[in-house]
């Protein structure tokens, strides 16, 4: 007998069976992803986001050279929130936080936005200058340090 070439019956019904196997998985993985009820696009997870960026602007001022605090001050009410701070780096850049806004501002550009309370300070550790920051976002606090070269 002849070996047959090409497409036949039985490899075309195994193929089709295949087919809907996979389709029926990717569905059965995409509903439970639609009907679960974390929302991942939320409002209430953009916050991440916003330390990421705080962290990122305050990273790259810790990696310049010789970057020293010229000065920061925070403007406090009687329960030791800030209504406003700014800190200004030899970089050249400042950084500005408004609570009217909820924002922080680098040179009068936003940075990051929905920002409840900010404080910078400085501390001197090992003879090195340390910038913290202490930021609250959407009730989550985080304390950030940075060594300044």
């Amino acid at each position: 007998m002849k070996s047959e070439r090409g497409v036949t019956l039985v490899s075309l019904i195994v193929y089709v069976i295949a087919m809907l196997i996979t389709i029926t998985i990717i569905t059965v993985v995409t509903s439970y992803f639609y009907n679960n009820d974390i929302d991942v696009t939320a409002q209430k997870y953009t916050y991440y986001g916003e330390f990421t960026n705080i962290e990122g602007y305050f990273s790259e001022e810790a990696n310049f050279t010789n970057n020293k605090i010229i000065e920061y001050k925070n403007i406090n009410t009687s329960d030791n929130t800030s209504t406003q701070a700014y800190l200004a780096l030899s970089s050249g850049n400042q950084y500005t936080y408004v609570k009217t806004n909820k924002a922080l501002y680098k040179n009068n550009v936003k940075i990051a936005s929905g920002i409840e309370n900010c404080i910078f300070g400085e501390e001197i550790k090992n003879g090195n200058s340390l910038l913290t920051i202490s930021v609250a976002i959407q009730g989550k606090d985080r304390q950030m340090q940075y060594v300044l070269k």
